[in-house]
């Protein structure tokens, strides 16, 4: 995937001279071509520092899996903490470190052990499960051993497994849906969740577990949403001009936007304009029609910000290897403003 791209926004300066003669300064990615300035200037409109993140629309990969780790105590902390303290240090090694650290229980006794874990940095999209694994082992007998998650309140056990084992072995426990929701996984939900272990000692010996972690799978969301927003230039009539003028802007790269978009929709409001006042109060600028024109009547001084305040898109494909060379998601905006 390409990973540098150039937003190119047209600055441009509108001046007037008699005669209504304009002069322009045009802003490109390589350098400024300057025109010799007339005196008498009506208007300015200058590129903002707050323009969209075009380059957040970029499709993610398909799908993935995260791996979350104990980073904190949760709710319940009822095993003994061996090689270090508290609990969730003992448990949160991405290498196991077998008997160096990890949580016991004997005296036939059941504990339980919850542990908050990681909030998700790398997920995006739709959560298709949760699995949480942890690393046990007895000393001698037969023990029981379940892993453990928390959410909403409610503990959820995945399942006794009977283990004589005094070597550790990996036990795991897999939910496609929030038990207590019986719904698809939300991120929230995810960041909010504890995981953990729960041991019976049934006998001589004692149960222990050396490591817990949880997977969560999920897949990348669809190809289209909406365009992100933020300012694109900033209007400023002369103080002392009290006349009305029309600003149009320009889409100026669609060959090569249609290389990426399906469609692409974007909803511009310029502050102050006749438009701002009807309903809808935005014009569309789309692949289609190239422009969007708006109207400032009855000046009075002061700035007009011409914004992206929402719109959609739908991309050609998730996989950018198999779009067109030259394509972009990045569109280029040229703004013209002239007396009306």
């Amino acid at each position: 995937m390409k990973s540098k791209f150039h937003l190119i926004m047209a600055l441009v300066l509108a001046l007037t001279i008699s005669g209504g003669v304009y002069a322009y300064t045009f802003t490109t990615a390589s350098g400024t071509i300057n025109i010799a300035e007339p005196t008498g200037n009506v208007v300015t409109s200058n590129a903002t520092a707050t323009q969209p993140d075009w380059n957040s629309i970029l499709p993610p990969q398909d799908s993935g899996i995260e791996t979350l780790r104990p980073n904190a105590a949760g709710t319940y902390s009822q095993c003994d903490p061996i090689g270090d303290s508290p609990n969730y240090l003992c448990v949160d090694e991405v290498t196991p470190d077998e008997d160096t650290t990890y949580v016991r229980t004997w005296g036939s006794a059941t504990e339980l052990d919850t542990y908050n874990i990681a909030d998700h940095s790398e997920g995006v999209g739709d959560i298709t499960s949760v699995t949480v694994y942890i690393r046990s082992r007895v000393t001698n007998g037969t023990h029981d051993i379940e892993t453990a998650i928390r959410t909403y309140g409610t503990n959820y056990f995945g399942g006794l497994t009977s283990t004589s084992s005094t070597s550790y072995i990996n036990i795991s426990a897999n939910w496609a849906t929030n038990p207590y929701t019986d719904s698809a996984w939300t991120w929230d939900e995810i960041d909010a969740l504890e995981a953990g272990v729960r041991q019976y000692d049934l006998g001589p010996g004692d149960a222990r577990t050396t490591r817990v972690y949880v997977e969560v799978n999920w897949e990348a969301p669809p190809l289209s949403g909406d365009v992100p927003t933020g300012d694109l230039f900033e209007i400023t009539p002369h103080a002392d001009y009290t006349g009305d003028l029309a600003v149009k802007v320009y889409l100026t790269n669609t060959d090569n936007l249609t290389k990426a978009y399906q469609y692409l929709n974007i909803e511009l409001y310029l502050e102050g304009s006749v438009e701002a006042g009807e309903t809808p109060n935005y014009r569309v600028l789309t692949l289609e029609n190239g422009i969007a024109a708006f109207n400032l009547v009855g000046l009075a001084g002061g700035s007009h910000t011409l914004s992206v305040t929402g719109g959609g898109y739908g991309l050609i494909s998730r996989d950018t290897s198999a779009w067109e060379e030259g394509w972009t998601v990045i569109p280029e905006l040229y703004c013209e403003v002239t007396q009306r």
